[in-house]
């Protein structure tokens, strides 16, 4: 399998020593056509010599609770506690919950389950706020951490970074490739969406599978349900990363010929929790070999609380490192948090490629987070044009 850290190196050198648009837009196109699908992951424990929760910086008074729930039950910026005195945690093990774990959960602390995870050791759902002790007490328990908040990041650039003449001079045009849009949906009747060739004369889907992971997240095959986006964020990254541009075939997308994979985890309001999009992002990796998913996109990022304690452990983190290590390369927006903000969750994972925003004069955005990482990392690692960007909008035609 291609290792995600010498990727990562290789778009470091292009773009932070050579400045070079073209190269880095080469190198992404590269990391698309060519990325290896590997039929098994690496674990997180190959990696580190101790256990990640002996010296997370999530829980510096070690009582086994993220720091920022204690925060997040006194906070009147967001209503993290509901009516019924429970708040969202993803609840940590020192191995691979099973079903037996999940049963513990939901009789000893009354544990309201929402997604049980396999390629990060964790069960994702709903506690009272008396319990959070006591559920820490547990066997296998490693630490419960806050089920934050992601959001989506909003930002004709084609021609600004060369890639018409990638086209020309590779051939390279997305063709037998397939990137899943982790956001808000696809809107796949969007003229720009709909098919590969614009003919409607032939059987040619862009959109070749969809999970809602918001509204449906027991159907999982990924044809049960057609393509929605009530929001439209989604739709306007899959324009940008495959749109073929039509009508008028003015603003294509990066790789016109991809296919693409709709995976919902944000609501029509543009939110959704650390629960719900790691349950696509483990899907996208479920699903790699059946939709031969080379690249998937996640144009979000957490907020407020969650923006200034993105560890490397936060589970989030740690779901976008396993995907990486599975075989898909994961693109993830820097944010939106300007100069004097770290890169905040999933894009502070180490081995994503995190993507800042440019204007279109290549100058760094305004709006455009600017890094490091918590732990000192250099982010983001490449950075193209985020502004004023023209792409599909869903449910309009436009």
């Amino acid at each position: 399998m291609t290792n995600p850290c010498t990727l990562n190196r290789l778009i470091e050198v292009l773009m932070l020593h050579h400045g070079d648009m073209r190269a880095a837009a080469i190198t992404v196109l590269t990391i698309l056509a060519f990325a290896p699908l590997s039929s098994s992951s690496i674990g997180i424990g190959d990696y580190q010599e101790s256990p990640w929760w002996e010296s997370t910086s999530m829980d510096r008074d070690g009582d086994k609770i993220h720091d920022a729930i204690w925060l997040a039950i006194d906070s009147e910026l967001y209503d993290w506690v509901d009516a019924e005195n429970t708040i969202g945690v993803i609840v940590d093990f020192d191995h691979t919950p099973t079903s037996q774990d999940q049963e513990m959960l939901e009789r000893e602390v009354d544990f309201q389950t929402q997604f049980r995870y396999h390629l990060i050791d964790s069960i994702a759902g709903r506690i009272g706020v008396e319990d959070l002790i006591e559920a820490s007490r547990l066997p296998g328990v490693v630490l419960i951490e806050l089920d934050g908040i992601l959001t989506t990041q909003m930002s004709d650039v084609n021609d600004i970074h060369g890639i018409p003449m990638i086209w020309e001079d590779t051939g390279y045009t997305g063709e037998g490739s397939v990137v899943s849009i982790i956001d808000t949906g696809i809107d796949s009747d969007h003229v720009g969406l709909d098919d590969l060739d614009d003919d409607n004369s032939t059987n040619d889907s862009k959109v070749i599978a969809f999970y809602d992971a918001v509204n449906n997240p027991d159907k999982t095959n990924g044809t049960e349900i057609k393509a929605y986006d009530d929001q439209g964020h989604g739709t306007h990254c899959a324009g940008i990363t495959a749109g073929t541009g039509a009508p008028d075939f003015v603003n294509i997308g990066v790789a016109p010929q991809a296919q693409l994979v709709g995976v919902k985890v944000l609501d029509e309001g543009g939110s959704g929790s650390f629960a719900t999009v790691m349950a696509g992002m483990e899907w996208t990796v479920d699903k790699r070999h059946d939709f031969n998913i080379r690249a998937a996109s996640m144009s979000l990022g957490g907020f407020g609380l969650i923006e200034w304690t993105s560890s490397e452990e936060e589970s989030v983190n740690r779901m976008a490192n396993e995907m990486v290590r599975s075989g898909v390369a994961l693109f993830i927006a820097a944010g939106n948090s300007a100069v004097s903000a770290q890169i905040g969750t999933p894009g502070s994972a180490e081995d994503v490629i995190t993507v800042g925003a440019l204007d279109k004069d290549t100058s760094i955005a305004v709006y455009s987070s600017q890094g490091p990482t918590e732990e000192g990392r250099v982010k983001p690692n490449i950075a193209f044009v985020g502004s004023s960007v023209m792409a599909p909008e869903a449910n309009s035609g436009d």
